[in-house]
């Protein structure tokens, strides 16, 4: 909204032969203004559609909520590639291993798992990227043998660090009136690398009542030291009419989802992740079909439709559809997801679409086993 109100008042006051002339510079500013003003606009955290394929990005207490000794989960997502020169990209990989506490052969016992994940997002056009790299603990309580239940907390602490390159950005007093922008800028602009403190938290709870039938919620609290992320907070600015303090909203991730077998065959797995941030928030609900392929290899096809609405200052609404396919094959899960946002069909020429990559393995796996979501 605040680029297109920008641009609307330049198109509207500024004449044709001037506005080709400052094309290249006016485009900078506008970018850097939606950058270097994030305080109004106070963005959300980049997201994926596979969440359940990112688990401790979803929730720190997911960790050790599968079955196997360990477990690697990657996942790529490409974004908007028709409608941007140079496509945003998220990347995320964690890798956490769990431990069994036998208090008692005839009881269930408790689990305690570590990981660490890496995370990156990418604005290629101007380097602007985000690096995150988190260590996470998690401990989970047995409540009954007999129905597999759980409940369970995990803490995540870590780096996050922002960085932009000058290198590529030019702005309007740099253009030499003859042949391009050689010149010095008289801009202040602060360093363009900066870390900050991350701290995340999480529950999670699981109960299976029966060998077909898995239920599962959990709440993750993301940010929650609220780190100030400004790249002007620093004392090397010393203008002080510049805002040095842009705090990252700590964001809320509520997730729930069931999976119970309908025939031999067919497992239906109906899933929600709700996601809060400031004045973001963002709904992802669908169904993930998994059917055994044949009656003796554990391999599965999995497929099926998922829809996002989201909020950000306006109502809420329905903005993207999502097919999701994948292949569980013994130890791998591999998934592949397509997002098609609904108004860019309507309204622009450039169809706003996303899709993403995902790969889990899981060590000393059992497909049979319904004990959590892997997918």
């Amino acid at each position: 909204m605040l680029i297109k109100l920008i641009q609307g008042f330049i198109n509207m006051y500024i004449p044709n032969m001037i506005l080709q002339q400052w094309q290249h510079s006016i485009k900078m500013c506008i970018a850097l203004l939606c950058l270097f003003t994030s305080w109004t606009a106070q963005g959300q955290d980049a997201h994926f559609s596979q969440f359940y394929a990112s688990p401790l990005t979803l929730n720190p207490a997911a960790a050790g909520m599968y079955t196997g000794t360990f477990r690697i989960s990657t996942i790529y997502r490409d974004q908007w590639r028709s409608a941007l020169d140079n496509p945003l990209r998220t990347f995320a990989t964690s890798g956490e291993v769990k431990f069994n506490l036998n208090y008692s052969q005839k009881s269930l016992p408790d689990v305690v798992a570590v990981g660490i994940t890496f995370f990156s997002d990418r604005v290629s056009t101007f380097d602007l990227n985000t690096n995150q790299i988190l260590l996470t603990a998690a401990f989970h309580k047995a409540l009954d043998k007999k129905t597999k239940q759980y409940i369970g907390i995990g803490f995540q602490g870590g780096i996050l660090q922002k960085t932009v390159n000058y290198e590529d950005i030019t702005f309007q007093d740099q253009f030499n009136s003859i042949d391009g922008y050689t010149l010095g800028t008289g801009e202040i602009l602060p360093p363009n690398n900066n870390a900050f403190s991350d701290f995340n938290l999480g529950l999670y709870y699981t109960i299976s009542p029966s060998k077909n039938i898995n239920f599962h919620l959990g709440a993750g609290y993301f940010h929650a030291n609220k780190p100030n992320v400004s790249l002007y907070n620093t004392p090397d600015i010393i203008d002080p009419n510049l805002f040095r303090a842009d705090t990252l909203h700590a964001k809320w991730s509520v997730h729930t989802g069931l999976s119970f077998k309908t025939t031999a065959r067919m497992t239906v797995q109906p899933r929600v992740n709700a996601l809060i941030q400031g004045p973001h928030s963002e709904v992802n609900l669908g169904t993930t079909f998994r059917y055994k392929l044949s009656k003796t290899a554990g391999k599965y096809l999995l497929m099926g439709p998922y829809l996002r609405g989201v909020k950000n200052y306006n109502n809420f609404g329905l903005e993207s559809v999502i097919g999701m396919v994948g292949l569980e094959m013994n130890n791998f899960i591999i998934g592949f997801r397509y997002d098609q946002n609904l108004k860019s069909l309507v309204n622009d020429r450039k169809s706003l679409s996303s899709f993403e990559l995902s790969l889990i393995y899981i060590g000393e796996h059992h497909n049979e086993d319904n004990f959590c979501p892997q997918f």
